[in-house]
């Protein structure tokens, strides 16, 4: 089993967004995705729609929660059954490739009925040649978030449903690729609006600028430096502390690359950042700014996947000027037989809100085992644990989720 380009998409794509930070609750702890190609006997046969690939199907898991609020103690658990069906079309010919993708999440617990959610996410991304050398490419989506109770400055007590959010997201590239430099900028814009109008606060536009200069060393390797900017503004001009969350965040990276790649691929960078708030009350500060994403496979039919992230983020946690954060998740896939195969990862994750004293520090574990019955039908046994540790003790929790669950592809 090899790695393919059309695997890689989904991963690079989280490369490229850690440049700028994303709300934490999108960041759900979930199993990465597949790397390892399916079989041709098991992979999905698309449905032809004229010039349009399309894929469809759906996952059914049923889950035992042994801490649904993510509680310190007195631990509620409950069992979910999580119906998820999705769709994805693909268009593209010499000069584009054009794809849609739409995802929905319906949850229904057995017994807390008021944790019941649904969520969906749907994108339109595409990359247009403009020669061989020269490409842009553009992107744009939606989300209706259903905040994950155990996310940092997530909603706490059980008198309440999760929080809700939409978000809405676009960027556009363009990106050169000479001989030996590759030149590349790009913007996007980001709208987190929570549905509650209780949660006001929590609503801001974020938009981003980047720019990449590339040298290739060799046929498989670049090493470039790049330079960011993010711009957060938000709903309201003081939040119920009384603070200004507005900021700017400016920095530069250097790093290195791997593409197509080898053994590697993948990029990781290291720089640092400026964070400057809008509230004249608050000092400006420099960080460690990180971004890796990187993909190793030792063996035809195993890959090990690195990813990282350090940086500024938006918070509104009382008495806060800012947070930062350090996101580590290590992993492994590996096919055991044609038809079966496994993965796992274990997530560290630790965030600093400056100005107090308040660190909060999460470690998890994923894995899964699945068993591919045909092209059409799966089977995978999941399991997921995380504790986290955190200056204030109703941060504090552990929680374990096992599930099965049935995957159906068309």
């Amino acid at each position: 089993m090899v790695l393919t380009a059309a695997r890689l998409l989904p991963f690079c794509s989280c490369i490229i967004l850690a440049g700028t930070a994303l709300p934490a609750a999108a960041q759900q702890l979930d199993r990465a995705t597949p790397l390892l190609e399916t079989p041709e006997e098991y992979e999905a046969k698309a449905v032809q729609l004229g010039r349009i690939s399309a894929y469809l199907g759906a996952d059914v898991r049923l889950e035992y929660d042994s801490n649904i609020y993510a509680l310190p103690s007195d631990k509620i658990d409950d069992e979910r059954l999580t119906i998820s069906p999705w769709l994805n079309l693909r268009l593209s010919d010499d000069k584009f490739q054009l794809s849609a993708q739409a995802r929905g999440v319906v949850r229904r617990y057995f017994k807390n009925e008021s944790e019941n959610s649904e969520g969906i996410n749907a994108s339109l991304g595409g990359v247009y040649n403009l020669s061989g050398s020269d490409a842009i490419s553009a992107n744009v989506g939606w989300t209706r978030l259903v905040e994950d109770r155990g996310e940092p400055e997530a909603r706490l007590g059980t008198g309440t449903p999760p929080r809700k959010y939409d978000i809405w997201q676009g960027d556009l590239g363009y990106t050169h690729r000479g001989a030996r430099f590759t030149v590349g900028v790009k913007g996007s814009a980001l709208k987190n609006n929570a549905l509650a109008s209780v949660d006001a606060e929590r609503d801001y536009d974020q938009y981003s600028g980047s720019a990449r200069l590339g040298y290739r060393l060799s046929g498989m390797m670049d090493v470039f430096g790049e330079a960011f900017y993010t711009a957060r503004n938000f709903r309201l001009a003081v939040d119920a502390s009384g603070v200004d969350r507005d900021s700017k965040t400016y920095g530069a990276r250097g790093g290195i690359s791997f593409e197509p790649g080898g053994l590697i691929r993948g990029e990781a960078a290291v720089g640092v950042f400026r964070f400057n708030p809008d509230d004249p009350r608050f000092d400006s500060r420099t960080g460690l700014s990180v971004s890796a994403g990187l993909i190793y496979t030792p063996a035809p039919r195993w890959a090990v996947t690195l990813d990282g992230f350090r940086g500024d983020v938006a918070t509104v946690r009382n008495g806060a000027q800012s947070r930062t954060d350090t996101r580590v998740r290590l992993g492994v896939q590996n096919e055991i037989y044609h038809n079966i195969r496994w993965q796992a990862s274990v997530v560290y994750r630790r965030s600093n809100f400056i100005g107090t004293s308040q660190k909060e520090r999460t470690i998890a574990g994923v894995a899964e085992i699945e068993y591919l019955l045909t092209r059409n039908i799966s089977f995978a046994l999941t399991g997921r644990i995380a504790n986290r540790d955190s200056s204030r003790a109703f941060d504090d929790f552990d929680r374990t989720i096992l599930g099965a669950e049935i995957r159906l592809q068309y």
